[in-house]
């Protein structure tokens, strides 16, 4: 099942739905040509941002769980992906998983919360396609301190993409790249 763009804020809704006390950020639908060329790489693309985001800052990144939720039949969770060697926060984001698409294994590995998605579906290699739905410019709120403890007043830039495993509509996800890049 492909979303089309119309569908990228009610996904976004669904994902905050998931964590009422996290406020909804102040979104606006992009295209590439509106991304600083700084953001492109680390966005535009559709590839896993695990991997994208080790290439990026040279070092492995390992995931920290901020806040997660398990209810009919899903796994949501708020999350950052860390530089192992600075502690840098490279990644904030929202993720969503049916997890009766995926098999157990790979279901336990997500639940243990040790290691990113990404490196999860590659190293047990499911059949998998990431699908760019679209970019996004965030506007400057309170909830910048929370994501990456900054706070200055720039535009964050992030995505909502969608990952088919195994032919099906997995997992949906909200991505904002760390605004020192």
């Amino acid at each position: 099942m492909t979303r089309m763009p119309d569908d990228t804020l009610a996904v976004l809704a669904g994902l905050f739905k998931e964590f009422p006390s996290e406020p909804f950020p102040i979104v606006h639908l992009i295209n590439s040509s509106d991304m600083p060329d700084s953001y492109k790489h680390l966005l535009d693309h559709e590839h896993h941002m695990t991997v994208t985001m080790e290439s990026h800052y040279a070092e492995p990144v390992r995931v920290r769980v901020l806040s997660e939720i398990s209810q009919n039949g899903c796994y949501s969770r708020i999350l950052n992906l860390i530089g192992e060697k600075t502690g840098k926060i490279v990644l904030f984001g929202l993720m969503r998983v049916r997890m009766d698409f995926l098999p157990a294994q790979v279901q336990s590995e997500i639940l243990a919360r040790k290691e990113p998605l990404g490196r999860i579906l590659i190293r047990n290699e499911i059949m998998r396609k990431i699908e760019l739905v679209k970019l996004l410019k965030i506007d400057a709120f309170p909830a910048r301190e929370h994501w990456f403890h900054a706070n200055d007043q720039k535009p964050y830039f992030g995505r909502v993409a969608l990952i088919h495993c195994l032919g099906l509509p997995a997992i949906e996800l909200f991505e904002v790249a760390s605004p020192s890049v």
